[in-house]
């Protein structure tokens, strides 16, 4: 095994740890709490909160990749445009079929009713909680745009941090929620990257000097 599927394994088994002990001790005490801050503090969260609907990158990024494309002709920025809106419309689809398989049901229904859990196979906006949308379109973002554009990686994934906070505190998904939307943002944008290079689609930062240690195919 390379230590680059090693990192992934050793990683992937830590998260599930965490959101495992996330769902037992910490989830339901931390959305309780948030449910008692400050007005002020939920309407800046609310605001924030919008920053991980996805609509609007899969709008714009697409306009980008016609831009550069076919009226800029330059392969470069429109392979990238291509490649960021894949990676945030690919992890959405794969949330999408994940929420109704685990059925996962939101806070509100903590807060209304006391319930929590799964009821697996069930429709509906109460049901769908596992894993977080807004969470998956903003660590997608994040970590698209961070290959291409390294040294702004802290930045991108802070920002990705505060959507996925905001939606704990507004009371739309716990903490768990949010942590396996980030991990499946994070994972589709590296699976495609990996898909890309091998079908020899697009170079990225860094993949000269991997070629050159023979890390490429690692």
């Amino acid at each position: 095994m390379t230590p680059r599927k090693r990192n992934i394994v050793i990683g992937s088994m830590l998260l599930a740890v965490l959101m495992t002990v996330s769902y037992a001790m910490l989830d339901r005490q931390l959305s309780l709490f948030c449910q008692n801050l400050h007005p002020d503090v939920m309407k800046v969260f609310g605001w924030i909160t919008e920053l991980g609907i996805s609509t609007g990158y899969l709008i714009g990024f697409a306009v980008l990749f016609v831009y550069f494309k076919f009226f800029r002709r330059r392969e470069l920025a429109a392979n990238r445009a291509l490649f960021v809106f894949s990676a945030v419309a690919l992890s959405g689809i794969i949330i999408n079929l994940i929420k109704p398989l685990v059925g996962r049901l939101r806070p509100k229904l903590l807060f209304e009713a006391n319930l929590y859990g799964f009821e697996p196979f069930r429709i509906g906006y109460e049901y769908n909680s596992f894993p977080s949308g807004h969470a998956t379109t903003a660590f997608a973002l994040a970590a698209a745009l961070a290959l291409f554009f390294p040294r702004w990686r802290l930045p991108l994934f802070g920002f990705a941090v505060v959507v996925g906070l905001s939606r704990i505190v507004i009371g739309s998904h716990y903490l768990s929620d949010v942590l396996a939307g980030a991990y499946v943002g994070v994972m589709t944008v590296f699976l495609l990257m990996l898909l890309c290079r091998r079908r020899g689609w697009m170079d990225f930062p860094g993949d000269s000097d991997m070629e050159s240690t023979g890390l490429k195919q690692a």
